[in-house]
């Protein structure tokens, strides 16, 4: 007899599959409008509406149904073969990449649910773009991801953090920040001011959890999903990159969305480089993507860890940094 579990996957499997086969034809139906140079999306006549930190986003004012991604590390690797057209080497390195990114967004959609998600697919296409003012006709890697209102939203509500140790009052407020660190990245007690003291972004987020309980509800539940997939993929979503996770309120209720959130920063990743922290701290001043890694994860653990024993489920990362590795964090010069 099929159990209740395995009857819920192949639920999901089902649905998922069916709306993926809807946002396929809708997102080629949006792919055939879009302007084309010789049979190549011609990037000059998309309007960018933002540059984040591994993206550039494009909209086609008119049919502003999804919005366009290029990743901008992907694209200046597929530049450097200086080729139309894939040559088979590239093209598995790409299809290789094409697969592994849309089976991650899979995941996080089984984990949060596709009503959570901004869907997205990451597929090779034809471009056209501009390389210091020369036009270059190319097969690339973009992203069609639908577009959402709630960004118009006047009263959403950003969950992202900032990079605490690249604060320049880090330095007047030793004491505070290292009782901030051993509380959520250790196991002392936490104290919330301590924490919000170098987070006053995330202070409305935490009133609204005083003021409303919907909100605290709601924003357990986001917390509590996320831990679950953390436990199964061992991935960090991104809560720097602004506006990537939005609480909004709408028809009477709080609800929650997730847009551009995969990051690379992998719970193994985290373990090599607190060993690194642990052992060679000193090393991480020469090695800018560990460092980078290392402020990362240490700005979505306190947050999520901050947030987790503000709405009264403890940390949401299990994680005990040992007392060298906290000493240690003073001889990494994040400011580099």
């Amino acid at each position: 007899m099929e159990s209740f579990e395995t009857k819920k996957l192949t639920e999901f499997s089902n649905s998922t599959k069916e709306e993926m086969k809807e946002f396929e034809l809708s997102e080629q139906s949006f792919i055939d409008v879009l302007p084309k140079n010789e049979g190549h999306i011609d990037f000059r006549q998309l309007h960018m509406i933002g540059h984040g930190g591994t993206n550039d986003v494009f909209i086609y004012l008119q049919n502003p149904t999804f919005v366009i991604k290029l990743n901008r590390a992907v694209l200046e690797k597929l530049r450097s073969f200086e080729q139309a057209e894939l040559l088979p080497e590239a093209r598995k390195m790409a299809d290789e990449y094409v697969e592994g990114e849309n089976s991650k967004s899979k995941q996080l959609y089984k984990h949060f649910g596709r009503e959570h998600c901004l869907i997205e697919k990451v597929m090779i296409q034809r471009i056209s773009i501009n390389k210091d003012d020369i036009l270059q006709n190319i097969e690339g890697i973009i992203s069609i991801q639908k577009a959402s209102d709630i960004f118009k939203d006047q009263n959403r509500k950003d969950f992202s953090i900032g990079y605490i140790e690249q604060d320049l009052s880090v330095e007047d407020n030793k004491e505070v920040y290292d009782k901030m660190n051993k509380s959520l990245l250790c196991n002392d007690e936490f104290n919330e001011s301590d924490f919000l003291k170098f987070n006053e972004k995330i202070r409305p987020i935490f009133e609204l959890v005083d003021q409303d309980k919907e909100f605290g509800n709601t924003l357990k539940e986001f917390l509590l999903k996320f831990k679950n997939y953390f436990k199964e993929s061992g991935r960090f979503i991104d809560l720097v990159g602004q506006e990537n996770v939005l609480f909004y309120y709408k028809d009477g209720k709080w609800s929650f969305q997730l847009g551009s959130v995969l990051k690379n920063e992998t719970k193994e990743a985290m373990k090599k480089i607190l060993d690194v922290l642990e052992e060679n701290p000193e090393s991480l001043n020469h090695n800018e993507e560990m460092r980078n890694q290392l402020m990362n994860q240490l700005a979505f653990i306190r947050l999520l860890n901050a947030t987790g024993l503000k709405v009264g489920i403890g940390k949401i990362i299990d994680i005990k940094l040992t007392e060298r590795q906290l000493k240690n964090l003073d001889e990494v010069k994040f400011n580099l």
